[in-house]
C-alpha cells in the first residue's frame, strides 16, 4: 500500500529494545496515537489542529521507514516522507515541522533516559535541534506513541516521569527569550516556595534551613511539595528512617545522620533493576537517598527489603560484589558538566551487580554522589554519574579510571 514500507516490510530488529518488526512497531505507533492514556499528554494532542494531526499521524507510521539502509535512519526517514506531505497538500511550515520530527524523532527519549535532564547545556542543546516550543509539543506526543509501541515495559511510570520533566524544563527555555541559568531558576523555584502555605507555617529557622539547601539539583527535580514534605521529615531524624512505596514500581527513600553501607544495600538488591538514583545533602547532617526501581515487588518481599535496609546500617557487613569488566574506553569523565558537578557515565555490556560495583569504587574514592541515572537493555549498560567536585576528583581521572578497570 505505502511504497516507503518496503524495506522495512517484516524487518526485525535485534536490538535488545524493540519487540517488534518495523512494520508492526509502525502500526502499533499510530494504534498508541489514537489511544492515549496519559491525560496531559491526551490533552496536548487535543489542543493540535486537524492539519496538525494529520501530520502527526503520517510521521508516526513512518518515521521509521528509513531503517535496513546503511545511512541513518532518521534522515532517509525525513526524505521518504517529503513526496507524501507533498501529496496530502500539507503546508510548508507543518512539512519543515514534520521533518524535523522524522530527522529527531529518538532524541527525547535519548535525553530523557542517558542524560541530566536539568542541566542547562543539555536543555538548550536539545532545544537548539528541536526549535520551538510547538515542535516540542508534537515531539512529546510523538515520543510517548513511538515508546508505547516498543513492546514490553519500556513505557512505565519512572520513565513517563522522566520525559514530562524533559517536557516542562525545555518548555520554559523555548517560552523565554532571556536565557535561564541554573542561578535564575533556583531563584524562581525558592520564590514558589516561599509562596506556598505549607512553607508559611514553619518557623522562620525551618524555613532558612530549607531555602539554604545547597544542591540547586534537588530544586529542580522535585515538586514545591516535595522539597517541603522532604523537609519536614528531615528534622525529625535521629538516626535513620525510611519509606517504600510500591504502586506502579518500587521507590525507597532514606533519611540518615549516621553511615549507611550503600555498597552492601545495593548488591544485595541486585536482582532488582535500578533504574534511577539521588543523594542529596539536606541539613541537621542529614542526607537523602532515592531508589527508583523499573518494577515494584510482591508479598513478603516488601518485608525482606526492609530487613535489607535496616541492615544496611550495619557498616561490618562485607560487600559480596558480583565479577564486573569495565573498559576505560567505556568511561568518560566530563569536568566541564557545570561549576560545581563532573559528570561521569559508563558505556558497557550489561552486567549483573554493575551499579553496586561502581558505587563501591566511589566509596572507596570518596566521591560524593548526587544522582545516578540507569540506562540499560538486554546486552548494554549506559549509566551517567553526577558528581560534586570535591576531593580534586578531576586531578584524579587516572585513579578514578584504574579503579573503576581494575587496572586495565
Amino acid at each position: 500500500l505505502f511504497a516507503n514500507f518496503k524495506k522495512v516490510l517484516h524487518l526485525p530488529q535485534f536490538d535488545g529494545y524493540h519487540h517488534y518488526p518495523v512494520d508492526i512497531h509502525s502500526i502499533k505507533s499510530v494504534k498508541a496515537l489514537e489511544n492515549i492514556q496519559e491525560s496531559f499528554i491526551a490533552n496536548l494532542y487535543d489542543e493540535l489542529s486537524e492539519d496538525e494531526k494529520v501530520a502527526l499521524k503520517v510521521v508516526t507510521l513512518f518515521h521509521d521507514t528509513g531503517k535496513g539502509r546503511k545511512q541513518d535512519h532518521s534522515e532517509v526517514g525525513a526524505k521518504l516522507i517529503l513526496p507524501f506531505l507533498k501529496h496530502l497538500k500539507i503546508s510548508n511550515k507543518l512539512t519543515e515541522r514534520s521533518i524535523t520530527l522524522i530527522k529527531n524523532h529518538i532524541l527525547m527519549s535519548n535525553v530523557a533516559f542517558k542524560e541530566n535532564i536539568h542541566n542547562e547545556k543539555t536543555l538548550y542543546k536539545f532545544m537548539s535541534k528541536i526549535g520551538d516550543a510547538k515542535n516540542l509539543k508534537l515531539l512529546y506526543i510523538l515520543t510517548y506513541a513511538d515508546i508505547n509501541s516498543v513492546g514490553g515495559d519500556t513505557f512505565n511510570s519512572f520513565n513517563s516521569k522522566l520525559l514530562l520533566d524533559l517536557y516542562r524544563s525545555a518548555l520554559e527555555i523555548a517560552e523565554n527569550s532571556d536565557r535561564i541559568t541554573d542561578a535564575k531558576k533556583r531563584l524562581i523555584i525558592e520564590k514558589r516556595v516561599q509562596k506556598n502555605i505549607d512553607f508559611q507555617l514553619l518557623t522562620r529557622v525551618q524555613q532558612k534551613k530549607i531555602l539554604s539547601i545547597e544542591s540547586n539539583l534537588f530544586f529542580f527535580k522535585h515538586s514545591i511539595d516535595e522539597i517541603i514534605d522532604i523537609a519536614k521529615t528531615t528534622r525529625e531524624i535521629k538516626e535513620y528512617d525510611f519509606t517504600l512505596k510500591n504502586r506502579n514500581s518500587l521507590t525507597i527513600e532514606i533519611y540518615r545522620k549516621i553511615p549507611i553501607n550503600i555498597g552492601y544495600l545495593l548488591s544485595t538488591l541486585s536482582h532488582l533493576n535500578v533504574v534511577n538514583m539521588e543523594i542529596f545533602t539536606l541539613f541537621d547532617g542529614v542526607k537523602y537517598f532515592r531508589i527508583d526501581f523499573i518494577k515494584n515487588v510482591e508479598g513478603n518481599e516488601l518485608v525482606e527489603i526492609q530487613d535489607i535496609i535496616d541492615s544496611s546500617f550495619d557498616m561490618d557487613k562485607e560487600v559480596v560484589l558480583n565479577s564486573v569488566e569495565i573498559h576505560k574506553n567505556e568511561i568518560n569523565l566530563d569536568c566541564e558538566h557545570s561549576l560545581t558537578h563532573a559528570e561521569l557515565t559508563v558505556h558497557t555490556k550489561n552486567q549483573k551487580g554493575l551499579l553496586s560495583y561502581i558505587m563501591d569504587c566511589f566509596e572507596n574514592l570518596n566521591i560524593n554522589i548526587v544522582t545516578a541515572k540507569i540506562h540499560s537493555s538486554k546486552y548494554k549498560a549506559r549509566d551517567s554519574f553526577l558528581i560534586e567536585k570535591q576531593n580534586n576528583i578531576c586531578d584524579n581521572v587516572d585513579k578514578i579510571f584504574k579503579l573503576l578497570t581494575k587496572g586495565k
